[in-house]
């Protein structure tokens, strides 16, 4: 994926300030070199991850919840936020999909 050096999911936010470019190539580096990618990844997603817990926790069926899940994280993987993943699962079991409902009422 290609993000531009100040919108990289792997680098805060906050680390960009008003920091000569220079600077923020060199975080940008240091951050991505200092971590592999998996646990670069295993950070990013972990919106999901504390999400899927807290609904674990209100009792949602696991069919369902590996269901919403499964497929943020391929949501994730094409590019979307995690919070952009949550939201299009959530729209599409609300809408268009069949399957979800169906699952989400299941005990």
């Amino acid at each position: 994926m290609y993000y531009p050096i100040n919108q990289h999911p792997y680098v805060p936010q906050h680390a960009y300030g008003n920091q000569h470019p220079n600077e923020i190539d060199w975080l940008y580096h240091y951050y991505r070199d200092t971590k592999s990618l998996p646990d670069q990844w295993v950070e990013y997603i972990q919106p999901l991850v504390t999400r899927a817990l807290s609904e674990v926790e209100e009792g949602i069926n696991l069919t369902h919840l590996f269901q919403e899940f499964i497929l943020s994280g391929v949501l994730v993987g094409q590019g979307f936020t995690p919070e952009q993943a949550i939201e299009q699962v959530e729209t599409w079991e609300k809408g268009e999909s069949k399957l979800l409902q169906a699952s989400k009422l299941m005990k």
